[in-house]
């Protein structure tokens, strides 16, 4: 964001208060220590500049429990700041305004970019499957599974330590699986596992394993050589493949 430094420069800021209010701006509420670190300066120094900032209306504090942090007005108060010295500023306040639109994607990015882990080989597969169970606080898995792939891909005594771990915590399952013969084994064990498994046309088998629970997202991918996972942890995603789920228990037997 070398442009909007420069930019906030020309309205009077200097160089250490441009750094300070760039990081705010970006970023939201902070502590010193986290704007010092981020601005790259040291502590006293950055304490002065808040000063500064909040003299210029251009920085507030709130104090919790003790602790002090600092805020930066809004991205879109910026045109307004800028409209008060409007005489001395106005080809100033253009180019803030052309740059607003990006101090707003980085301040939601920071905020909703969904968290991404990917696992790769058996081992890194079954450590994410543990998520599904350690990680669970609700205690509900919607599992679209393709049975006989995760079987013969991660084994049968695997298989049978997974089951019987969530089984053990307390963990229900909703299952839709392809109607294979795997598949009406782990039906006849659905009591007993906590589980309520329905099946989907064979046509439509597939060689991956996707769980839903609470806000996360697990991709369980066996048609290559080296099985891969991905963890996706996002509310709105994990929403949209919930109701793609419900969607299709409703039309599975």
């Amino acid at each position: 964001m070398l442009a909007l430094k420069k930019a906030l420069e020309t309205i009077g800021l200097s160089p250490n208060e441009s750094a300070v209010l760039l990081v705010l701006l970006e970023s939201g509420h902070m502590f010193v220590a986290a704007i010092a670190r981020a601005a790259k300066l040291n502590r006293t120094t950055t304490y002065g500049v808040l000063k500064l900032l909040g003299d210029k209306g251009l920085v507030s504090s709130v104090k919790k429990e003790g602790a002090v942090r600092y805020q930066s007005i809004a991205p879109g108060q910026l045109p307004a700041y800028i409209e008060r010295r409007r005489e001395t500023l106005a080809e100033t306040k253009q180019q803030i305004a052309e740059l607003i639109p990006q101090l707003k994607l980085l301040r939601a990015k920071g905020r909703t970019l969904p968290k991404v882990q990917f696992f790769e080989g058996v081992e890194g597969v079954k450590q994410a499957y543990e998520d599904t169970l350690e990680n669970n606080i609700g205690k509900i898995l919607l599992d679209l599974t393709g049975t006989d792939s995760v079987i013969r891909k991660m084994g049968q005594e695997w298989v049978d330590y997974y089951l019987a771990k969530r089984t053990r915590l307390g963990i229900k399952c909703l299952c839709l699986a392809p109607d294979t013969e795997w598949s009406h084994i782990i039906k006849d064990l659905d009591e007993k596992q906590l589980r309520t498994t329905k099946f989907i046309p064979t046509e439509f088998a597939f060689n991956s394993e996707v769980n839903t629970y609470d806000n996360k997202v697990g991709i369980f991918s066996f048609s290559l050589e080296n099985p891969v996972a991905v963890i996706i942890e996002d509310e709105n995603i994990a929403h949209t493949v919930r109701q793609f789920f419900n969607f299709m228990a409703l039309h599975a037997h």
